[in-house]
């Protein structure tokens, strides 16, 4: 069934309640001070069926001291119908309401005339005519608008009409595609527990959801939903909703708390918000100003940070974040009412850019682009700015929540002009590409002017301009093609051959430098003492990349011994000709037989352990069986 919901505007004492009570009989004034003082204090609700769906209806008080319930009411409103009363004409709170539902983005779609009946006769045109030029000046001139009455049954008829017709135009709104309640009304009923209700903003709300109250982050279970007192097993965008609750008290829920479906929504202390100032305002809006912030059914205080300090004149519009003193909930493309505190007074709005954003400094560009990017709306250039903030990657949580989709449309929207560096990080494509070339580029220059080094240090590229997630995934990818080599914290070209580019002097204090090693058998020299020139460590490593040397750590002594491969090959010849399988013999044994010291023999031994040529027992061991 289709359904839509029409806020109910206008100056207090204008007959909003008795049109509602007109068009659907029923009663919106519930409460006793209502009643007893003829105004209405909290919002109304009510409803007209017709063949093609159901209208709700919100009644909202007209006085200037209930702004807060007009706001909560609009905020969940598709469309308004604007009453005004025939004898007072447009009245100062009709202004404020049409002010707070152009600043909603709720549109005035009706003009309910009110109380023509106690016009003079013949005086009914010339109201008319000049309500209508007032309204013009408001941008409302082209409005119709609808004599209504107690004895004129065409207006009401004519007002039905446009109701009905409305089910086939609805007003398409930013919202989430998840269910978002924001909370009005909670109670308790006998035999049912906790109720709460409001406007569904964003998806249906199903019975099968897992939902959760903000801002507590506190999980609750959905015990019934009903719309217009109709068990169902959900309720769709723009429905009034009454939700039974299970497990929570209503002590512990208040009014401008919010229900939730799915796990995208947060409550946050900040907001990157764009705001715009009324032409009218009584002055501008000051960088640090306390503002009062009206969204769904949330009223509270916020420090207003303007992006670039300074301030903001009277009908222009400015980035800024809202610091507010406790988390509250919202979601990207929520528009908001700010009133001053005192006087209090409706003085602009403003459109959530990012609900749960890093607080920053007032002259930060990288923020001020994303947000600019986000006012935009193209998913492309949000991703941009994001990665430059990032440093070359961008959070797809954040790029998803900011570009009003969920992660997988924003992969699918941009195809391969981004990339996965890692689970939840995305960067573009260019950017990977110019990183890549970038080092690249550092390392043949590197090996340029070291040509002997077989590794240059990982760090030596990196820059605080460039995120290390990009930085790890660059190097992966370039190491996964092909195009360098990674060994710890070191990095190299795989092209790069340092022994294609020693030189004659070089070439032979390696081969000193080998002779040693070899001379010295199981009982090899220190590194110290061979390693003399500034060359020996680069030219050492070259001959153990080359496995003509072969490293081994002495765990016990933490020291590091050097052997020739030679060696480790009549090593091993020597232990199994000594004692041939199936032969046991200690460590003492092997030492003896090998001519070395236990500084030695430890590490070489556990070597043959590591590679298969003795197998250890407990404190002894055997030469393994030779492969047929």
């Amino acid at each position: 069934m289709t359904s839509a919901c029409v806020i109910v505007i206008g100056h207090v004492d204008h007959g909003k309640t008795t049109v509602v009570r007109g068009l659907t009989g029923m009663e919106t004034d519930t409460l006793p001070q209502e009643k007893q003082r003829g105004l209405s204090i909290n919002l109304g609700f009510a409803y007209c069926r017709y063949p093609s769906g159901t209208v709700d209806l919100i009644d909202a008080p007209g006085h200037e001291d209930f702004i807060r319930a007009m706001v909560a009411g609009a905020s969940g409103a598709q469309a308004a119908l604007l009453v005004v009363s025939a004898v007072d004409g447009v009245a100062p709170q009709t202004i404020e309401h049409l002010r707070i539902a152009r600043l909603l983005g709720v549109p005035v779609r009706f003009v309910a005339v009110t109380k023509v009946d106690l016009l003079p006769a013949g005086d009914l045109e010339t109201r008319l005519e000049a309500i209508r030029e007032t309204l013009r000046g408001l941008g409302l001139g082209d409005v119709p608008l609808i004599p209504v009455s107690t004895y004129l049954e065409t207006g009401m008829q004519t007002l039905h009409k446009g109701l009905e017709g409305l089910l086939g135009d609805v007003p398409v709104a930013q919202h989430p595609k998840a269910g978002f309640l924001p909370i009005d009304r909670v109670f308790t009923m006998p035999g049912l527990g906790t109720v709460v209700t409001g406007t569904l903003l964003g998806g249906n709300l199903s019975l099968s959801d897992a939902v959760k109250l903000l801002p507590q982050d506190r999980p609750v279970t959905l015990r019934g939903v009903q719309v217009r007192g109709t068990a169902l097993d959900h309720a769709t965008r723009g429905e009034r909703t009454a939700v039974n609750l299970r497990g929570i008290a209503a002590d512990d829920i208040t009014r401008g708390d919010v229900l939730c479906a799915g796990a995208d929504f947060a409550a946050a202390r900040c907001m990157d918000v764009r705001l715009s100032l009324l032409d009218d305002a009584p002055s501008p809006l000051k960088h640090m100003s306390d503002v009062r912030v009206l969204f769904g059914t949330t009223h509270t205080v916020a420090t207003l940070r303007l992006m670039g300090g300074g301030q903001v004149v009277q009908g222009n519009s400015a980035f800024a974040q809202l610091r507010f003193d406790k988390p509250v909930a919202a979601f990207a493309g929520q528009r908001m009412i700010l009133r001053a505190l005192s006087p209090a007074q409706t003085i602009g709005g403003a459109v959530v850019l990012d609900p749960h954003s890093l607080g920053v400094k007032s002259g930060d560009a990288a923020r001020l682009a994303v947000m600019q990017a986000a006012a935009g709306g193209r998913t492309g250039d949000i991703v941009a700015a994001l990665c430059v903030q990032g440093r070359g990657c961008a959070d797809l949580s954040e790029a998803a929540r900011i570009a009003r989709q969920n992660p997988a449309s924003v992969l699918a929207a941009l195809g391969a002009e981004v990339t996965q560096i890692a689970p939840g990080w995305i960067a573009l494509s260019d950017i990977i590409q110019t990183a890549q070339a970038d080092l690249l580029q550092s390392l043949k220059t590197f090996h340029a002017e070291h040509p002997i080094k077989r590794f240059a240090p990982r760090g030596m590229w990196a820059n605080r301009k460039q995120s290390p997630r990009l930085s790890h995934y660059v190097e992966q990818s370039l190491a996964n093609e092909g195009a360098i080599r990674l060994a710890g914290d070191q990095i190299a070209l795989t092209s790069h051959d340092p022994s294609a580019a020693l030189t004659k002097t070089q070439r032979d204090r390696l081969e000193e430098i080998e002779k040693q090693f070899k001379d010295g058998g199981t009982v090899p020299p220190g590194l110290g003492t061979v390693l003399e020139t500034g060359d020996d460590p680069d030219l050492l490593a070259i001959l153990m990349a080359d496995e003509t040397l072969v490293a081994l750590t002495n765990v016990a002594l933490n020291q590091q011994v050097v052997f020739h491969s030679r060696t480790l090959v009549q090593s091993a010849q020597t232990l199994r000709d000594a004692f041939p399988p199936p032969m046991s013999f200690t460590t003492g044994q092997a030492r003896a037989a090998l001519h070395t010291s236990r500084k030695f023999i430890v590490p070489l031994l556990e070597h043959f352990d590591t590679i298969g040529v003795t197998q250890r027992q407990g404190d002894t061991r055997q030469m393994a069986p030779l492969a047929d």
